[in-house]
């Protein structure tokens, strides 16, 4: 787990997003450097997995353009790539979430369903719920604290 010092206070990435951003790193990404940056916060950079595969030339393609900085402010991994070469990758920053969504499906609903079991999804946090998840809370009319309730009553 990296710690990054922010002034007055000491952040850690979750165990949970550290779990998840190293599956994508094994299974995803090509290349990967983790790098130090100023105030003591990590980076990794890779071969963007969305468009490094348009690279004309080998060494177009080996180009790290993708990575993963560590957003000390909301304290969570956002994903950017300078190439933006391809639909996944253009329009700026994506949270951990969005990154695994646009990977593979199935490990994003893992993620999102780990960060449910946390408490850390939905209102209020950078990750929704997991679809199933959404599909009941759509199909009851309970309110949100009824639900949460019940659901928390059957674990």
């Amino acid at each position: 787990m990296k710690t990054a010092g922010v002034t007055g206070s000491q952040v850690r990435e979750s165990p949970i997003d550290e779990r998840f951003r190293l599956i994508a790193v094994k299974r995803y990404l090509k290349n990967v450097k983790e790098i130090s940056v100023a105030s003591g916060l990590s980076k990794w950079v890779f071969c963007c997995p969305f468009c490094s595969a348009m690279g004309r030339t080998e060494a177009k393609r080996n180009e790290l353009k993708g990575e993963l900085l560590w957003n000390a402010l909301q304290n969570f991994c956002v994903f950017f790539c300078a190439k933006k070469g391809s639909p996944h990758c253009s329009g700026g920053g994506k949270t951990l979430e969005k990154f695994l969504s646009a990977l593979e499906e199935e490990l994003a609903e893992k993620y999102k369903r780990d960060r449910w079991h946390s408490g850390t999804t939905g209102e209020g946090h950078n990750c929704p719920a997991p679809k199933a998840i959404q599909q009941i809370h759509k199909s009851t009319k309970l309110t949100n604290v009824d639900f949460l309730t019940c659901l928390h009553l059957d674990d």
